[in-house]
């Protein structure tokens, strides 16, 4: 065999071993970042605490990424706050009092304020104009590239990693986007359980008709409500908005009802169908006549022409209020608020019920 065979061989030999080495790296890798995959996603599944899932997967990563140092942010969808989520020696340099960052480089701005670029990798950061601001911190420790991952909770927040590398001991690009890519899996995953219990919390409070809350629901948020005002000595009034229409009940007409009296009232104001003959308005009140101007103020938004076309709202509404602390729990309100709007027979309107008797206004409670 000539020399030049012999070390066209041997140059083989040497690429063979050095990528088989890489893929033996690449195999222990991957085996160490997925060996905890299926207690990460039971650990989503079940609903873990937010923060404890946090800890974990910053841990893992880490762990995952023993020769990178890995900081880990939080800031405002706007890029103006900037929160530093676990504090070290090595972090300490980029804060200020308040556990926030003192300068944000513009590498990093711009970046987390291009979410359709997840991830970014810089060399030489050192060097790097875009990284100035925190020049003094990366020549102390050494780092002489970064990789960035962000991920945005969908509301007001992108959360960010940064990973340090010094020279000499970066991992190779394809691992270290493996690695990123889990931990932004994760967090997404986190994410849209969060979206989901929500989702889930409204809908098993709200109709899903009408957008109102649920009976169980107003009558819980209402009791609260009763207390406020016997603890503040407050007065508060129960409408019973009873649909005087005998047809079929048409949903897009009752959701059109629905928004009509959440307009009617205030923002902290309850809104409830108890059923699809019956809808419900519990409101603070600071005296008798106020109930009397929101009903007015919602059977004359029912009679424009907006209305016209809706059959539910032409078919009539019959509306009884009633009083607390005249009634002092939130049974007798409701049945005497409905008794009130039973009065009206097949007449749209509305009727008070003052201490047992039912009255056109409360002008008349105290008339003789």
């Amino acid at each position: 065999m000539s020399i030049d065979a012999s070390n066209a061989s041997l140059t083989e030999q040497q690429v063979l071993q050095s990528r088989i080495a890489y893929l033996e790296k690449e195999r222990d890798f991957i085996k160490s970042l997925y060996r905890d995959m299926p207690k990460m996603i039971h650990a989503i599944s079940k609903g873990a605490l937010f923060s404890t899932l946090l800890g974990e997967f910053k841990q893992k990563l880490q762990t995952q990424l023993v020769d990178a140092y890995c900081l880990f942010l939080v800031c405002e969808k706007d890029c103006q706050q900037w929160q530093v989520q676990y504090h070290d020696d090595t972090n300490q340099a980029l804060q200020n009092g308040q556990g926030q960052l003192s300068h944000v480089p513009p590498a990093l701005l711009t970046f987390a304020a291009s979410p359709s670029r997840p991830m970014r990798f810089d060399d030489h950061i050192q060097t790097s104009m875009e990284w100035k601001n925190w020049s003094a911190f990366l020549e102390t420790n050494g780092f002489e590239t970064v990789s960035m991952a962000s991920v945005s909770d969908g509301q007001d927040a992108i959360y960010l990693v940064l990973a340090f590398q010094k020279k000499g001991k970066s991992l190779e690009n394809e691992l270290m986007t493996l690695a990123l890519d889990c931990y932004v899996s994760w967090l997404r995953a986190i994410f849209e359980r969060e979206k989901a219990d929500q989702l889930l919390l409204e809908d098993s409070h709200r109709d899903p008709k009408t957008g109102l809350l649920r009976r169980f629901s107003f009558e819980n948020s209402f009791n609260i409500v009763l207390k406020d005002s016997r603890r503040h000595f407050l007065r508060a009034a129960l409408f019973s908005l009873r649909l005087l229409s005998k047809g079929e009940t048409d949903e897009t007409e009752l959701k059109e009802l629905a928004d009509a009296m959440k307009e009617t009232v205030r923002d902290n104001d309850l809104v409830a169908c108890f059923d699809e003959q019956e809808l419900v308005m519990g409101i603070r009140i600071q005296q008798l006549d106020d109930a009397e101007v929101v009903a007015t103020k919602l059977l004359t938004s029912l009679s424009s022409t907006a209305f016209e076309n809706n059959r539910l709202v032409q078919g009539g509404i019959a509306i009884g209020i009633a009083f607390y602390p005249e009634h002092s729990s939130l049974d007798a309100l409701y049945h005497a608020a409905h008794s009130a709007a039973e009065t009206l027979n097949t007449m749209s309107g509305y009727r008070l019920e003052f201490h047992g008797k039912y009255y056109q206004s409360s002008a008349d409670f105290y008339s003789i």
